[in-house]
């Protein structure tokens, strides 16, 4: 039996968990393994789970697919939400863009297609950060987008700002 390790993220836990099960076990066997992280008590109807930085849109192809074809290399991560959908909008020089992400989509994700959405080279986007409107918050790349929603509120906005500079 090969083992995966699977890094599991939900509003419902404050810690990431970890979850090992079988690479040839489906994603739908590792939404049931995942759903059994929850405390006592939570009502697990309506959650979904998302894998980082997966756009898979169809539930039932992707409840097929195999743990083992998740690029477990370095583990996989996913992302239990009652949003399906997390709606961004991202400000930058007076524009804003919007799209809409899975729960498990990563900020760097994010930063990434935003910096191409206003025409910025990889160079000038690897310069800036998202931070969230109206804070001094800036989430770490590798933070899920559905980490700083609650739902029913399925969206966020961020500022486009460039990164902080230490000159030595």
């Amino acid at each position: 039996m090969s083992s995966t390790r699977v890094y599991v993220q939900s509003d419902h836990f404050s810690d990431i968990k970890l979850v090992e099960i079988d690479g040839h076990a489906t994603i739908a066997d590792l939404k049931r393994a995942a759903l059994a992280l929850l405390p006592a008590g939570t009502d697990a109807s309506g959650l979904w789970l998302s894998i980082e930085d997966d756009d898979a849109e169809d539930e039932d192809v992707q409840s097929q697919r195999r743990v083992k074809d998740l690029n477990p290399g370095h583990g996989v991560r996913v992302h239990l939400h009652r949003c399906k959908q997390v709606t961004v909008g991202v400000r930058f020089g007076g524009r804003t863009e919007q799209h809409s992400f899975r729960p498990a989509t990563t900020i760097g994700r994010i930063r990434q297609w935003a910096g191409h959405r206003f025409g910025m080279k990889d160079g000038d986007i690897a310069e800036h950060v998202l931070q969230i409107a109206g804070s001094n918050e800036q989430p770490d790349m590798d933070t899920h987008v559905g980490t700083l929603v609650q739902h029913p509120n399925c969206s966020i906005v961020f500022d486009l700002v460039p990164a902080h500079r230490i000159n030595g």
